[in-house]
């Protein structure tokens, strides 16, 4: 790893807040712009950036309606702070009005007009969280619709997934967003999309920087030239290989010294975190070695590989990491690329306990 390279990779660690300066959830949650619904990635993220993780401050997070879970970047699902999401959804979905939406599920099966019958029903039942189960002895149209309709309904910004109080579970329940927020009916519509990314740009370059065009471009799920105009409304600073960072960060990255790690500082993240998918395809160097890429990333298909469970070793993935729960037990299976020190598999016991526990299992092993 050449030193440009070494010093991308301790500054996108720190600026990642993988140091753990963070207080509280909702300011690590706004460090990264957002990080993803499912549990227990997303919950776990956070974990990997606050000094005390606290399973009851993440649950206020939705409780408290500090954090919504909406489809966004790549049209994944993901937990973003309350107060940002009208720019993230601006940014990364097709409005509300387009007729992007009826196409979609039209391939699926879901006839427009059918899901606009359907769309009202749903609402009148969601005015407190409902899990699908629940919903599926509620409503009076095909039980087999019903993902779609929660789905559509997702994506348009008129439901809200609400978060499962397990940190391992993924059974969501779903409610009409203006029951839950103290939101009008077009806050999520309200901006166009040119602010939106606008904002997104300013946001991605000061967590992910210095980043490509691409870059920006492959995490927001954009295209090139929605990307290229949202950057130009920033005032930024050229580095070698076209990477770019805000210009009120380029005094302080050129004389940022890679000496971060005195010694072998271990981290654990999970899978899709956003230190590990925040760069396209050809830009992950910083991250992991060229030939350990399809062991983190699997085969690179249309939306270019989704990371595993990662253990870092001073910011590089050194290894991935599994688990497997039955019952109350929960199994880590680790990987290591290469044969690592005592010092370094003892961290990463530590820290996989922590996660065991945290994920209130009985019995941990790891393998």
């Amino acid at each position: 790893m050449d030193k440009f390279t070494q010093k991308l990779r301790h500054w996108s660690y720190q600026r990642q807040g993988l140091l753990r300066p963070n207080s509280s959830l909702i300011d690590a949650l706004h460090k990264v712009v957002a990080v993803y619904s499912a549990h227990p990635s997303g919950p776990l993220s956070l974990w990997a950036r606050v000094q005390h993780f606290d399973k009851q401050e993440f649950i206020n997070l939705d409780q408290h309606q500090l954090a919504v879970r909406l489809p966004a970047m790549r049209l994944s699902n993901h937990q973003m702070p309350a107060a940002t999401a009208p720019y993230i959804i601006a940014a990364t979905l097709p409005a509300k009005s387009s007729n992007a939406w009826a196409k979609r599920y039209a391939q699926r099966g879901l006839a427009d007009a059918d899901y606009q019958q359907w769309k009202l029903e749903i609402l009148k039942l969601t005015t407190t969280p409902q899990t699908a189960k629940e919903l599926k002895t509620q409503i009076t149209f095909d039980a087999d619709q019903l993902k779609f309709v929660l789905n559509r309904l997702s994506y348009e910004g008129d439901l809200l997934r609400i978060g499962s109080q397990s940190l391992r579970s993924n059974i969501i329940a779903y409610v009409a967003t203006t029951h839950w927020m103290n939101w009008s009916e077009d806050h999520l519509t309200q901006l166009t999309q040119a602010a939106g990314l606008q904002w997104l740009a300013k946001a991605y370059f000061s967590a992910f920087a210095p980043a490509r065009v691409k870059d920006f471009q492959w995490w927001a799920g954009i295209n090139a030239g929605q990307a290229q105009a949202a950057i130009q409304t920033l005032d930024v600073v050229q580095l070698p290989n076209d990477y770019l960072i805000l210009a009120e960060d380029a005094q302080a990255f050129e004389h940022f010294e890679p000496t971060l790690f005195a010694q072998n500082m271990v981290t654990i993240l999970p899978q899709w975190d956003s230190y590990l998918m925040g760069y396209a395809p050809d830009g992950r160097a910083r991250l992991v070695a060229d030939e350990h890429l399809a062991k983190v990333y699997g085969k690179l298909g249309a939306t270019g590989g989704n990371a595993l469970g990662t253990l870092l070793v001073n910011g590089e993935v050194k290894g991935i990491w599994k688990h497997k729960f039955k019952g109350t037990q929960v199994q880590f299976e680790l990987l290591f690329f290469d044969k690592p020190v005592a010092q370094t598999t003892q961290a990463v016991h530590i820290q996989l306990n922590e996660i065991g526990t945290l994920m209130e299992a009985k019995k941990i092993t790891i393998t």
